[in-house]
């Protein structure tokens, strides 16, 4: 078997975390493995960062990667916005790649388009542009699962469930060398667990190898072929879905109708009004599904030639005012709203910067502290000046005059001090209820009390009490 690509490498990568969320939270390990397509190592890196002065950490992610309070006051660490620069200028020099991770469609990548977005990197988009593709493992373990589930073995849940998770899934099948939620670890754990794939499964992998490419899909999709997916919602087995393109979003050029070529009376629904439409997408069972272009999926020809289906795709080719129709009920169902309330971190969509400041932040990236400054009074985006003076704050903050650090100062005591209910990020109560969580669940002592000093110094030091 030949994996011929005009894409030379693979790029596996994973992260470390200071929580699940890609927007308030940062990451503090970031490590890859560069390969060829036959799965041998290139080149490795290993990079971790000082936590960032706004950043609470969550004490349920400390206990899970086992990273003690002293590696986050490690002063000889990079800082958030090196960290940043570095991992931007790796995304360059291995373009074009296969980024690849481990759930690292929803998690890793989300993570590193955020911390780029924050610390004003010009492309955010990195791991998407320069000719890179992307591919999910979990996502091809889900089609294992449904298609070829010999391949691998399975570890079970305490509810009789099969356990997906990288640290479960890779030791039981012989992967013993895991250092579980280090990123390297996970790294490794993740080759491995894609060349036992590869080796044993090579029909189905390169089907999965192919349906990294959006363009790819959607030239498929397009064809009005039946075409399979496999897709996991919730707690639920992955499932194999066949189907066939029926419209794309008017809203989005990423989003696509999936008509399900398996349920019965398609002519119904295809002449049918467009509230019947709405409700074959909103109502179960489902009979038009939205799969995203921009989330790696395992879109891949049928595996089965039946007439039926084939008819079924022909007609919907011909039916354009179905198409339209669904166009307009899939923009129904997403709606693209602004939010006037939210704050600079989630208005990381809120459109593309114009040719000046995409030029600015290129300058950004070069000069002095002190030139950035003033660089950043001919921003036009207001993101860019808010995130821009975040950034001096906490990186030269004897440039700013007494006012705007009393400000940097209020910013901090304000996010940290919100009550749980109101807030999206880690603040005081909810660190408290955490680390209290962890002690009536029998969590290392020792650690633990390491963490409450920590915690405690971190807090107390922004002039806010903290009681455990």
């Amino acid at each position: 078997m030949c994996w011929s690509s005009n894409l030379e490498k693979y790029v596996f990568y994973d992260l470390e975390t200071t929580g699940m969320s890609p927007a308030f939270d940062q990451p503090l390990q970031f490590a890859a493995i560069v390969t060829d397509l036959e799965l041998n190592e290139i080149e490795r890196v290993d990079i971790r960062c000082q936590l960032s002065p706004h950043i609470l950490p969550a004490p349920q992610a400390l206990a899970v990667t086992g990273v003690r309070p002293s590696q986050l006051q490690n002063n000889n660490l990079l800082s958030a916005f090196e960290f940043s620069q570095k991992i931007q200028i790796f995304t360059e020099k291995w373009a074009p790649a296969i980024w690849t991770g481990y759930n690292s469609i929803a998690f890793d990548e989300a993570m590193l388009r955020q911390m780029f977005y924050q610390n004003l990197q010009p492309n955010i988009f990195a791991t998407q542009f320069h000719n890179n593709t992307r591919l999910d493992v979990m996502k091809m373990v889900f089609a294992v699962h449904a298609e070829e589930p010999h391949i691998l073995k399975w570890p079970i849940n305490a509810k009789g469930k099969v356990n997906f998770k990288l640290d479960q899934l890779a030791p039981e099948n012989g992967f013993r060398a895991h250092n579980a939620h280090d990123a390297l670890g996970d790294v490794e754990a993740t080759i491995f667990i894609v060349d036992k794939i590869k080796k044993q499964c090579p029909d189905l992998y390169q089907k999965l190898f192919d349906a990294r490419d959006k363009e790819r899909n959607l030239q498929l999709l397009k064809s009005f072929a039946p075409v399979e997916v496999t897709l996991r919602f919730g707690g639920s087995s992955p499932k194999t879905y066949t189907g066939c393109y029926c419209g794309l979003s008017k809203n989005s050029k990423n989003m696509v109708g999936f008509f399900d070529l398996e349920k019965p009376d398609p002519m119904e629904l295809i002449h049918g009004t467009q509230q019947d439409v709405l409700d074959a997408m909103t109502k179960s069972p489902q009979r038009i599904r939205s799969l995203r272009l921009n989330q790696a999926e395992t879109i891949r020809p049928a595996s089965i030639s039946n007439p039926e289906w084939r008819h079924t795709c022909d007609v919907i080719r011909d039916e354009t005012a179905f198409q339209t129709v669904v166009s307009e009920c899939l923009a129904d169902k997403y709606p693209q709203t602004e939010d006037t309330d939210s704050v600079v971190e989630e208005k990381i969509f809120d459109g593309f910067y114009s040719n000046h400041d995409k030029t600015l932040l290129e300058q950004f990236q070069t000069c002095s502290w002190k030139e950035r400054l003033t660089l950043l009074n001919d921003a036009q985006d207001n993101r860019i000046q808010q995130l821009g003076h975040r950034l001096i704050a906490f990186n030269a903050m004897h440039l700013l005059d007494p006012k705007y650090i009393a400000r940097a100062q209020e910013f901090i005591v304000e996010k940290w001090a919100a009550s749980e209910t109101e807030a999206n990020w880690n603040t005081i109560a909810s660190v408290q209820r955490q680390l209290l969580e962890l002690e009536e669940d029998g969590f290392d002592k020792i650690l633990l009390d390491e963490m409450k000093t920590f915690y405690q110094d971190r807090i107390e030091a922004q002039g806010c009490s903290f009681d455990f």
